[in-house]
C-alpha cells in the first residue's frame, strides 16, 4: 500500500535538506518530483537522480504523469515523498484526482515579483490565488523548513494575506 509521508514544497526539488534530512525523518523509499518543465530536462533530470540518496528512488515527471501514475497505484510498495516547486503543481495534482495528506511548505525563495509571506516563503500573485485555492480545498498547509522544527500554520498566513 502506497503512503504518502511527505508531500513538500521547496523551489529547491532534491537537495541536501530534502534527500538526507526529510527523506530519513519520514523513512521515505521513493521521491517523486512533480514538475512539467524539469520533466523535460534531461540534464536536470540526471542532476535531481545523482542528488538521490543512495536507496532511495526517485523519479521526475510532469503533473499529468504523477497523477496517472498515482492513479494507477504505480507507487503501491512505498513510502512516497513527493516535490513539487509551487502551489499550482498541487493544484494540478488535486484536479488529477489525487488525494494529498497534509502540505508542508519549505522553502521558496524571494524574487522579483514575489511577496514575502514567512522568512522562507515567497509567493508570485498567482501563486497567492493558487494558494488560497488549496486552502479553501481543505487541505491543512504547514511551513516547516526542517525536520522535527516549529511548524507556522499557512492555511492561517494565506488566509491573513491582504493585497
Amino acid at each position: 500500500m502506497m503512503k504518502m509521508v511527505l508531500v513538500r514544497v521547496d523551489d529547491r526539488l532534491i537537495h541536501g535538506q530534502v534527500a538526507v534530512g526529510w527523506t530519513r525523518f519520514v523513512g521515505g523509499t521513493c521521491i517523486l518530483v512533480v514538475d512539467d518543465e524539469v520533466a523535460q530536462d534531461n540534464t536536470q533530470k540526471m542532476l535531481l537522480k545523482m542528488s538521490t540518496p543512495v536507496g532511495v528512488k526517485s523519479s521526475v515527471v510532469s503533473i499529468a504523469d504523477a497523477a496517472a501514475q498515482l492513479a494507477a497505484g504505480k507507487f503501491r510498495n512505498e513510502k512516497l515523498i513527493i516535490i513539487v516547486r509551487g502551489p499550482q503543481a498541487l493544484l494540478g495534482l488535486i484536479e488529477g484526482g489525487v488525494a494529498l495528506p497534509k502540505i508542508n511548505i519549505g522553502n521558496v525563495r524571494m524574487t522579483e515579483g514575489r511577496e514575502r509571506l514567512t522568512k522562507e516563503v515567497a509567493a508570485t500573485p498567482d501563486e497567492i490565488e493558487a494558494w488560497r485555492k488549496l486552502d479553501a480545498a481543505g487541505l491543512e498547509l504547514e511551513a516547516l523548513w526542517l525536520p522535527g522544527g516549529s511548524a507556522t500554520n499557512f492555511n492561517q498566513i494565506i488566509r491573513s494575506y491582504t493585497k
